[in-house]
């Protein structure tokens, strides 16, 4: 174990996008070559998973739980702006590597537009290292 690999904090922002799994599957690979801690975390403007609307707080919860069955330590933040939350918890946590799902094309959380919201995260967190996880495409595509 290096110095540099001991400081190393992979984080996996986790949305009810599908691609979630996606995320916290690289995550997970990416923190055990590193040698790193390895955190997931959802935004919710509570803090409370439960006050989301049915099928978002159900894929939310999935993966949440997948996470953890990967020994992954998982946070639900509150936030009025999803990115803002997750910089600044980045920042506390002293994390270097933000993994992200890809954009979509339209989004029910908080009334954004994933799209949007995956940038403006690049926007606010340039002191990070972010990957956008691409979409698994299907066998028939």
């Amino acid at each position: 174990l290096t110095a540099a690999s001991a400081t190393e904090k992979v984080l996996m922002l986790v949305t009810d996008d599908p691609a979630s799994a996606a995320v916290i599957r690289r995550g997970r690979r990416v923190a055990d070559y590193l040698k790193a801690d390895c955190l997931a975390v959802a935004v919710c403007p509570s803090a409370d998973v439960g006050r989301l609307p049915v099928d978002q707080r159900e894929a939310v919860e999935r993966h949440l739980s997948f996470a953890r069955n990967l020994r992954v330590e998982t946070h639900v933040l509150a936030g009025e702006t999803p990115e803002d939350a997750v910089v600044e918890f980045a920042r506390q946590r002293g994390v270097s590597q933000i993994l992200v799902g890809p954009p979509r094309a339209r989004s029910r959380a908080f009334g954004l537009g994933a799209r949007d919201l995956v940038y403006r995260l690049i926007e606010r967190a340039k002191d990070f290292q972010i990957t956008i996880v691409a979409r698994r495409r299907s066998p028939q595509s």
